[in-house]
């Protein structure tokens, strides 16, 4: 029996969130870590690192439908945006189709993220619409 697409992913989600649960950038590091795919930095390093043409990333856009449906397929899927001082990124796990915000896993530095919750509650509605969305397809073996 074949693994469902997108179970490491919420699998190692799950494991990396109470440890990281108030580090954003620390918990997407360390899911990405278990997956065998290399982020480091802040969160705002992250979001240019992922947004870099050579990066191997898949630059999503603003497009949560999108990101949904990469998530959905198996892929790494990261939302990110940055801010002066510290972004925030949230790791994308499958979200049922026609949801209208993916739900993911994320930490939130000086305080305490959240698990498989819509992405709505990550971002305040003036600033979710700029969210961008990167995937890369997860290594073999992971």
């Amino acid at each position: 029996m074949s693994t469902p697409p997108g179970s490491a992913i919420e699998t190692a989600s799950r494991q990396e969130w109470p440890r990281w649960k108030s580090d954003c950038s620390g918990f997407v590091h360390a899911v990405a870590g278990d997956l065998g795919i290399a982020l480091s930095g802040n969160a705002n390093a992250m979001v240019d690192a992922m947004d870099a043409k050579a990066s191997g990333w898949i630059d999503l856009g603003h497009d949560p439908a999108l990101a949904i449906g990469y998530a959905n397929r198996g892929f790494f899927v990261v939302a990110g945006l940055k801010a002066a001082g510290h972004g925030h990124v949230v790791v994308i796990v499958p979200t049922s189709p026609g949801s209208r915000y993916p739900v993911g896993y994320w930490g939130r530095l000086g305080g305490v993220g959240r698990e498989k919750t819509g992405i709505n509650w990550s971002w305040n509605h003036h600033d979710l619409p700029k969210v961008d969305y990167y995937a890369k397809p997860v290594p073999e073996g992971h």
